[in-house]
């Protein structure tokens, strides 16, 4: 292999594709980012068998060939390599020369023999949707995904066609995101479950991309293709719960609020709110009154009341501060109306002005 491709380019590739990489002992090839040179392009493959990735870049191929190598050893090197646009990089047997007028650079790599095949998926059930939207689901939902795989649904994020949208909802049972999409047409339909710490790559690896983002799926596996970018994921095999019959359909209590009035009085909180993280949330409508308050016989409490627009009967809920800091975080609207329907019941979170977007929270036991 011997190669001439822009510096920044290859950087930036190896960057993404490095994330992918696996830990595998018992194969330590998944290590590497594998390098492919041929006709006008360079393709970066990287996978740790549950998630994998191709990228390609341009490149002015002299000699084709086939290396894996350390991509954070290179990438590194690279960003710290100065006046350099472009970057000559040719294949020593199982190693990687990088060369210009001032300097020649070895990175030592490893036989790629090994190396698993990237399954694409090509075929199948197929969506395209714009790339900006398919960040803001995957950004409206993946904080909501359980942290223990003990059960599998719940460490996923579940995606499924209804009508003329498609639907990301996440839950760790207690609290559930769910994020609706519009399509133009009314898609073939399909319901899969994205492993969540796959979303969370999958998502920065698309960051910055301004195209349409085809999405194909088959019974074990999705894939996302841009024109230059490939990425497959495993699917989780397990039937997600039906989270419709737990949202209020009625709510007996409204209260709207700016958002930023309420993540500055949740911080305010934070001291307070002991290991549980535990707030109370007072709406008083009768009395004109929004209030949180947090307590810790330890520390100390502290009460905040928030200017707000209220309707309904009076209630309140024992939460936990972090579920309602991690919504108030991503929701992009100025206000955020809550809907309760009666004390004991979920809470319900939208943004003023957004129905595509929905958050529940359970109370906590007092």
């Amino acid at each position: 292999m011997k190669i001439e491709c822009v510096k920044l380019n290859l950087k930036n590739a190896l960057m993404v594709a490095g994330r992918f990489v696996g830990k595998n002992l018992s194969l330590p090839v998944l290590r590497y980012v594998l390098l492919l040179a041929g006709e006008k392009t360079l393709k970066l493959r990287a996978t740790n068998l549950d998630l994998g990735i191709e990228i390609e870049i341009p490149a002015r191929v002299e000699k084709e060939g086939v290396v894996a190598i350390p991509a954070e050893t290179l990438a590194n090197f690279l960003s710290n390599l100065p006046n350099e646009k472009n970057v000559v990089v040719e294949q020593v047997g199982e190693h990687l020369a990088i060369s210009g007028n001032t300097y020649s650079t070895l990175v030592k790599g490893f036989g790629y023999e090994d190396f698993p095949t990237l399954p694409l998926v090509t075929k199948g059930i197929t969506i395209e949707i714009d790339a900006k939207t398919l960040l803001s689901a995957f950004h409206a939902t993946h904080y909501a995904v359980a942290t223990s795989d003990i059960k599998p649904e719940f460490a996923s994020v579940y995606c499924y066609t209804e009508e003329r949208s498609l639907v990301f909802v996440a839950t760790d049972s207690s609290r559930l995101a769910e994020k609706r999409i519009p399509l133009k047409k009314e898609p073939e339909p399909f319901s899969v479950l994205i492993p969540g710490k796959n979303i969370i790559e999958i998502a920065r690896a698309l960051e910055g991309i301004d195209e349409v983002v085809k999405i194909c799926t088959t019974k074990n596996q999705i894939s996302f293709h841009t024109e230059h970018m490939h990425i497959t994921s495993r699917l989780v095999d397990g039937v997600f719960p039906d989270y419709q019959q737990i949202i209020p359909k009625k709510f007996t209590t409204e209260t709207t609020v700016l958002r930023q009035d309420l993540i500055d009085r949740l911080k305010l909180t934070t001291v307070f709110s002991g290991k549980l993280q535990q707030v109370r949330l007072k709406e008083y409508p009768h009395e004109k009154l929004f209030e949180i308050e947090s307590r810790n016989d330890d520390i100390g409490e502290t009460t905040h009341q928030i200017d707000a627009v209220m309707t309904g009967d009076d209630v309140e809920f024992l939460l936990n501060q972090r579920f309602l800091m991690d919504v108030l975080s991503y929701l992009p609207t100025d206000s955020v109306s809550l809907h309760a329907a009666g004390a004991g019941r979920p809470l319900v979170i939208k943004g003023v002005g957004d129905q595509t977007f929905t958050y529940l929270v359970m109370p906590m036991k007092g």
